[in-house]
């Protein structure tokens, strides 16, 4: 800012001029010089902002200080327009309008034309303006209250976010568990097996062999049904695929080829065909020949020709 517009504005009791000189003084430091030898970012000399507002310099000096000379309607009409265009050019504003200029002008020529309808009316407004700058009560009260409600809305949607990922993180840990659930069910109905099989594969009393050994019958029936039992106790539960794996693992690596047979005849009884045309399927194409045979040989003494073909068939795929 030029060394003109800071000069202090001490002594003297003008209060309407000394708003008006706070007023312009900031407008007269927008200006910018219109000489072309000289750049855009210099500030024009006190003779320079004088006449290009069509004034001079001794009245320029007079109207930003406290002296009781007022500038005209004119001068402040023509500082508001140059100001606007200078501060427009490089993107700012002036941030006063003329209409409030020329008030504070206006006001400032009544104080010292010492009008004191004019005074009082000054004053009169200036407390009105007072009053509607005040804070209103209910207005503060209503907006602390907003205030309050918004931070208690950003708590509640904290702890939603919270409960949101706690509960995603239960769902998790649930399925997880699930998960380890069913795999312990797999086990343990595998080891079921295991012992049923393990139980019934003891070999038979050393008595003599009548016709067809009843002894051996009764113990492939009973590994048999047990097998058949718990193949359908899964698939029942709808773990289908965990009842062929338990199938496939008992009838290749624990049963005789005469056991398997018959856990094919109990499993055709219980309805589960679905179980026994995989097994079927799975038993004939990974055997070898000769247990392949004998299962067939001994469903077609249980009376099954049909699932003794399929298994034949199966091993020739």
């Amino acid at each position: 800012m030029p060394r003109w517009l800071t000069k202090p504005l001490d002594g003297g009791n003008r209060p309407r001029k000394r708003q008006l000189v706070l007023a312009i003084r900031p407008l007269l430091a927008m200006l910018r010089t219109q000489d072309p030898a000289k750049s855009d970012g210099t500030p024009p000399t006190q003779a320079e902002v004088a006449k290009r507002l069509h004034s001079n310099a001794t009245s320029l000096s007079r109207f930003v200080s406290l002296d009781p000379r007022v500038p005209p309607r004119f001068f402040i009409e023509a500082l508001h327009e140059a100001a606007c265009a200078d501060a427009g050019a490089n993107g700012g504003e002036v941030g006063i309008t003329l209409d409030a200029l020329q008030d504070l002008r206006d006001r400032a020529d009544a104080e010292t034309r010492g009008c004191p309808r004019c005074v009082e009316l000054s004053d009169r407004i200036d407390s009105l303006t007072q009053q509607l700058n005040r804070p209103c009560p209910a207005c503060v009260a209503y907006q602390e209250e907003q205030k309050a409600y918004q931070k208690e809305q950003e708590v509640r949607t904290a702890q939603v976010a919270a409960l949101t990922a706690q509960a995603a993180a239960l769902r998790k840990e649930a399925a997880g568990l699930r998960a380890e659930v069913r795999t312990k069910e797999t086990v343990v109905a595998g080891l079921q097996a295991r012992l049923a099989m393990t139980h019934a594969s003891r070999p038979p009393l050393p008595v003599p062999r009548r016709q067809g050994d009843r002894q051996r019958s009764k113990k492939d029936m009973a590994v048999a049904r047990q097998l058949a039992a718990q193949a359908q106790e899964l698939d029942s539960a709808g773990k289908q695929d965990e009842a062929l794996a338990l199938l496939q693992r008992g009838t290749t690596e624990l049963l005789s080829p005469a056991e398997t047979a018959l856990v094919i005849v109990e499993l055709r009884q219980r309805k589960r065909d679905h179980l026994v045309d995989n097994l079927i399927h799975v038993y004939g194409r990974d055997q070898e020949d000769r247990p392949v045979m004998a299962v067939a040989a001994e469903l077609h003494e249980e009376g099954a020709a049909d699932d003794a073909g399929a298994v034949l068939r199966a091993a020739l795929r």
